[in-house]
Formats: structure tokens, sequence, C-alpha cells
């Protein structure tokens, strides 16, 4: 796949490819290795996550908030907005939202692994 098959590939699935690109200084290599270790990190964190979210403390909040960011600077920016939204009501102590809407972003987590997935095994 070349450069702007990638970059395509990845704007068709809902991925801000020019956020995710401005934050790799418009270096598609970069990008991609920010990816790879996005997706590496994907099983542990997302284990942690299931362990944490019913009774969220801070480790929960941190959890969150790195996967946020993560997802921001990738351009995954549906995914950012949910973990967001995670992050704050863990901040207030609003369980009822964190384990309503856990399913939901966990959805979209794995949508965004198998997307950036897609790229690095072309």
């Amino acid at each position: 796949m070349s450069e702007n098959e990638k970059l395509e590939y990845l704007n068709e699935r809902g991925i801000n490819t020019k956020a995710g690109m401005r934050y790799a200084d418009n270096s598609l290599e970069f990008y991609e290795q920010l990816i790879e270790i996005f997706l590496q990190e994907y099983e542990g964190k997302r284990q942690k996550a299931e362990e944490e979210y019913q009774n969220p403390t801070e480790k929960y909040t941190v959890l969150v908030h790195g996967l946020k960011n993560s997802a921001r600077y990738l351009g995954a920016d549906e995914l950012a907005d949910m973990a967001f939204a995670h992050e704050k009501a863990s901040k207030t102590g609003d369980v009822a939202y964190i384990t309503d809407n856990f399913d939901a972003m966990l959805q979209m987590w794995e949508k965004v692994v198998s997307v950036f997935s897609g790229i690095m095994e072309a």
C-alpha cells in the first residue's frame, strides 16, 4: 500500500490523519511507529481497563487519560472523546456513566485497533 493509500484507508474509516500526521511531524514512518506502539500496548491496557472500570479509582482515571491522549495524537478522535468522557466521569465519581458506557468505548477501541492493524499488515 502506498503512503496515499494508507492515509486514504484510515480517513475512510474515521481516522483524522491530518491530526495524526501533524503530531508525527508529517512523517508516515513515524506515524506508523506510533501506531505500532498503540497496537502493542492494546491488550495490556484493555485488560487493566476491564479490571478497573466497575470500581474506578485513580488508576482508571490515569488509564483513560492515557488512552485519550494516544487516540487524539493518532487521529482517533471519536475514541479520544469517549475516553475523555470516561476520564471526567472517573474524576467526579460517576460510576454509573462509566459502567453504562464502558462497552461502547471498548468497542470503539477495538474498531480503532482493527483499522490501524489494517495498514500495519499491508
